[in-house]
Order: C-alpha cells, then structure tokens, then sequence
C-alpha cells in the first residue's frame, strides 16, 4: 500500500469508528473501506517462502506454470479494458497468491514423481537381529570325511560342539569348475568311520556360499539332534552357523 492509499484508508476508518462516524449510510464507501482493510491484512502476510526444486524437471516444471498464470492475468487485463487504477488492488493480490501456490503445488508434484520413480524396489531387512552366542575354530587333528571328494587343501574339520561335528571346504555348485565354501554339521557320533563318501545319522545339513556371501547353514532344532545340543538348545530353536572363511560363528534366538 503506498501512502496516499494508507491516507483513504485512515479516514474511512475515522468515518467508521471514531466519534463522529457517519459511514454506515454510505455503500460505496462501506465497500471501499472493507477492500483496503482486506489489501492491508495482505501486506501483512509474511512473504512466500522460497521453495527449493529438486530437479531440473521441477524448475522447468514451476516456470511453465507461472508463465501460463501469468498469460491468463495479462489476457484478462486486455479483455477488461479498464483502467488498472480502477480496478481494486486486492483483485491482483489475490491472483498472485493463486499464481504461488499453483507454482508451488506444481513442484512438489514432480518432486513426488521423482522421488517414486527412484524406488524401483521394495527393502527387505536380511537380518533377524538374533545375538551370535559361540564361535567354532579349526581343530587340526579332527579328520575330515571324505564327501568332499577331490582335496584341494581347503578343508578343516572343527571341534565337536554338543555332538555335531563341522565341516567346511570348497565344492562345486555349478556346471563349471568353480568351487565354492561350503558348510557341514554332521552327528558326531554316527559319522561314517570307515572310507564311504555317505553320511549317517539323523541329520545332515549343510549349505554353500556364492561371491560374497557366506556359507550358511540354519535350522530349527527338532528330534533327533544329539542330547547334548538339545540341553543347550532346546527343541524350536532357530540355529544358524556362518562359515567367515577360517571360523564358524554360531547364532541363535534364544541367546
């Protein structure tokens, strides 16, 4: 508002409120007085604030919106053909308050499209976050059954833990020659002690690696484990042993 504005303002308000007031007769003057109230509360209003675009699609997408906003208002202006200073200030006021928060509703819609264009997939948690509660480490004079086949110098036997025995070492997993780590828990007590390449016993479970990821193997104790692992780890538990390429690390989820 500039100050002649601010003047027609102060005395409507004299004509309105002050002790001699003598407005309420006059429509025009009622409305006027109303309109430059309405402009002042506008100019009072903290500025729009500055909205960071995230890309280049968006600047180009909020520039296009307020060229177009701005076409229509200059369009308009020619229709009327008025004289600008006849024409009620809060009128423009308004518009260009339309003009920002369609600009702005613009960007934060291609920003949205951005953002879901970038999740190409959904995450899925690999961990099951349950506590690691021992660690198995090589036991040079343990021997080594014979599944592996060929010997390639990889393997390692470890010490027994609550009657299973494991066992790592490098097999192939594919049609080609490439071998990876894998992992065996056998039952010490029935493991084959003659020369076969079978196991025996009343479960055998084993599991390969593949690049970086480890050999694993994981199971839910049942019958059949020796008494020993039951003690310690009752029937239902989820086990999981992971082959580090030297030691075993043991996990379960009841610590």
């Amino acid at each position: 508002m500039d100050d002649d504005v601010r003047e027609e303002l102060r005395l409507l308000r004299a004509r309105a409120y002050g002790p001699h007031a003598d407005i309420a007769d006059d429509a025009t003057a009622v409305a006027r007085l109303r309109e430059l109230e309405d402009l002042e509360r506008q100019d009072r209003l903290p500025p729009a604030p500055r909205v960071p675009l995230t890309s280049a699609a968006a600047a180009a997408g909020s520039r296009a919106a307020l060229v177009a906003a701005e076409g229509d208002d200059d369009g308009d202006d020619d229709d009327d053909g008025d004289d600008p200073r006849d024409r009620p200030t809060l009128v423009g006021s308004k518009r260009r308050l339309w003009v920002w928060a369609a600009s702005l509703a613009v960007v934060a819609a291609l920003a949205s499209a951005a953002t879901a264009a970038s999740l190409t997939f959904v995450p899925v948690t690999a961990a099951a976050g349950a506590p690691q509660v021992d660690t198995l480490v090589p036991a040079p004079d343990a021997a080594v059954p014979p599944v592996f086949g060929q010997r390639t110098g990889a393997e390692r036997a470890y010490e027994n833990y609550y009657g299973v025995a494991a066992f790592t070492g490098r097999a192939p997993t594919d049609a080609t020659d490439n071998r990876n780590p894998c992992l065996y828990l056998l039952d010490a007590d029935e493991m084959g002690a003659d020369d076969t390449r079978a196991f025996r016993g009343n479960f055998v479970y084993g599991g390969c690696g593949a690049g970086v990821f480890p050999a694993t193997v994981q199971f839910v104790v049942a019958d059949g484990m020796p008494d020993a692992f039951v003690q310690r780890f009752p029937i239902g538990t989820s086990m999981q042993f992971v082959f580090d390429g030297e030691n075993v690390g043991v996990f379960s989820d009841r610590g």
